[in-house]
């Protein structure tokens, strides 16, 4: 669920993405010179996902832009700008026409774990974008096989203790969000594991499955099939109160490891100096629908997402600097070393 970064792929891609982000800025302009005049919005809103379609972003906005068109009138369109890990589509919107009808769907890498690894960016993250609310939240769950020898997570530590640098575990990339959790983990306990990285979540979850590795983060989402039919186990949930559809799996606070609540989040943004009564139609509108207990029930749990966001909109800029902080004192912790491939 979350997408995992490696600092050095993005700075391979950057150069190459702005010839195409002039482009497509130069499009979004000539459309918006077409629109018919009229009260907003008077045709669908672009949502610009920075990942390729098939994703958890997709999980989140679809049902999403069903709820928001009675209200708005209008449903959200979807665009998906892959590339420059997640700085792409980002960039774009940073650079789109403030008219409310570009949107962005972001997480916490290119808002708060790209500025932690200090990735050189061609937007600003507090400067050109004004936050209109959080969709939702993911945290992770510490998965094994079912035949690994730990049942609990002081097991696993116990276990990976006496055995060091023999066990690996797997994640999306270098950098990435269970990437900095897992080596936070370690780095607490003295544990010496060795990291296997892929190119995404996916592929991670993949060599889990084939035993190539022995351990991971991830969201309830990728495991809960397996989990439900005994291939694999959960010894830990790093949210402060147990998941519903999970009750059985204790958080990291019982199992006693306290302050570990990581994972990802989801929120929308739109370009800065777009009109306040617009921002705040969106706002307002997005709030009262994530808000419910109807979209809880039927689009976060089933999706494995945490219960309803909790963060009223006018918190969201509070919620964004809370994480940027966090996401930097776990990065300080790692030794460098390992946050470079």
């Amino acid at each position: 669920m979350n997408h995992d970064v490696s600092r050095r792929s993005a700075l391979g891609s950057i150069a190459s993405s702005t010839f195409a982000l002039t482009g497509l800025s130069s499009a979004v302009l000539s459309a918006a010179h077409a629109q018919t005049p009229g009260a907003y919005p008077n045709r669908p809103i672009r949502v610009v996902i920075p990942v390729p379609p098939g994703s958890a972003f997709d999980t989140v906005i679809r049902p999403l832009s069903l709820r928001v068109q009675p209200t708005l009138g209008q449903p959200f369109f979807i665009d998906n700008k892959p590339g420059a890990s997640l700085m792409l589509g980002t960039t774009f919107i940073a650079r789109s026409l403030p008219d409310g009808y570009n949107l962005l769907l972001a997480n916490d890498t290119p808002f708060s774990i790209l500025p932690a690894l200090n990735t050189p960016m061609q937007y600003d993250p507090d400067k050109d974008f004004i936050p209109l609310g959080l969709i939702a939240q993911a945290s992770f769950l510490l998965i094994t096989p079912a035949n690994f020898p730990a049942n609990t997570l002081q097991e696993f530590i116990k276990y990976v203790k006496a055995n060091p640098g023999k066990l690996s575990y797997a994640t999306g990339g270098i950098g990435g969000q269970h990437h900095i959790a897992m080596e936070n983990l370690l780095m607490r306990f003295g544990l010496d594991m060795l990291h296997v990285p892929y190119q995404g979540i996916g592929p991670a979850f993949n060599g889990l499955l084939s035993g190539s590795t022995q351990v991971m983060f991830a969201a309830i989402a990728l495991p809960a099939q397996h989990i439900a039919s005994g291939r694999l186990k959960a010894l830990g949930w790093t949210n402060p109160k147990r998941h519903p559809t999970l009750p059985n799996v204790p958080t990291f606070e019982e199992a006693g490891v306290p302050d570990f609540n990581v994972g990802a989040w989801f929120g929308l943004f739109a370009p800065v100096a777009t009109p306040v009564e617009i921002t705040k139609k969106i706002s307002s509108t997005v709030w009262s629908i994530v808000a419910t207990k109807e979209y809880t029930d039927n689009v976060l749990l089933p999706a494995g997402f945490d219960p309803n966001p909790s963060v009223a909109p006018e918190q969201f800029n509070i919620f964004l600097r809370e994480d940027r902080r966090k996401w930097r004192e776990w990065v300080s912790r790692i030794d460098p070393k390992k946050l470079v491939s």
